[in-house]
């Protein structure tokens, strides 16, 4: 009679398994983890380090650096609409209409000509008729950042840098940039009219609902503090604060 086949303990079984499964949980974990003493860059330190402004350390690239000193726009900001350009970190367009606004005190409403950024809605007006306003600004208030910015070597984004309150960064308030009709392209020129600084689409001695005016400011470069991350030439703006400027 022949012998019947060893069997397996199937308590044993069960616990070969659960040590093999063990052993793959713990490799695949290994291998996957971030180890707790790496540092993943971009991430912002306790205090980044400071490094000088007019050398870049390729041993920093990708790292989390603080620069400090003066602004220098390489290329100008450029209002692309009107061709109005300045050395500046920003260029500020502001366009206003002349238009009807309406005030109510119940049955009776008397109507202003008012300047206003924003198109003012006359449709509902109780006297409509002789008060309406046009349905849309011809230009439109607008930024415009410099083309090219740097601090020492480094490039520098100005739209990045607008993000953290760019008047507050500089230290600085926008200041008025005068413009005439001879920085406008001759096909646009002929619309507008030089008054005090600004230009001016209408009759500025008659004026009616309709005409337009728009002006400029400029944030001017400035000394400033900057920590960000490094990458190539440039630095990604973090957090910027302002620096008190030598001759002041």
């Amino acid at each position: 009679m022949a012998k019947s086949a060893h069997r397996p303990n199937p308590v044993v079984v069960v616990l070969i398994l659960a040590v093999v499964a063990a052993i793959g949980a713990y490799a695949w974990l290994h291998r996957h983890a971030t180890p707790a003493t790496t540092e993943v860059k971009g991430s912002p330190p306790a205090g980044a380090p400071r490094v000088t402004a007019d050398k870049i350390d390729p041993a920093n690239e990708g790292h989390v650096v603080t620069i400090e000193g003066p602004l220098t726009v390489i290329r100008p900001a450029r209002d692309t609409q009107l061709g109005i350009s300045a050395d500046a970190v920003m260029l500020l367009r502001f366009a206003e209409m002349l238009q009807w606004q309406e005030k109510c005190d119940g049955g009776k409403c008397t109507y202003l000509e008012v300047w206003s950024p924003d198109v003012i809605d006359s449709r509902r007006y109780r006297e409509a008729a002789g008060h309406a306003n046009p349905e849309r600004l011809p230009i439109a208030s607008a930024r415009f950042s410099a083309g090219e910015l740097h601090l020492g070597a480094f490039a520098v984004d100005a739209a990045t840098l607008a993000n953290y309150r760019l008047d507050s960064a500089l230290q600085a308030k926008p200041v008025a940039f005068p413009v005439t009709t001879k920085s406008l392209p001759s096909n646009i020129a002929i619309s507008f009219r030089e008054v005090d600084g600004a230009l001016y689409a209408g009759d500025p001695k008659h004026p009616a609902v309709g005409d337009l005016r728009v002006s400029y400011r400029i944030i001017q470069p400035a000394s400033v503090e900057l920590t960000g991350v490094q990458r190539g030439q440039r630095l990604l703006v973090q957090k910027s604060k302002p620096k008190p400027n030598p001759s002041s």
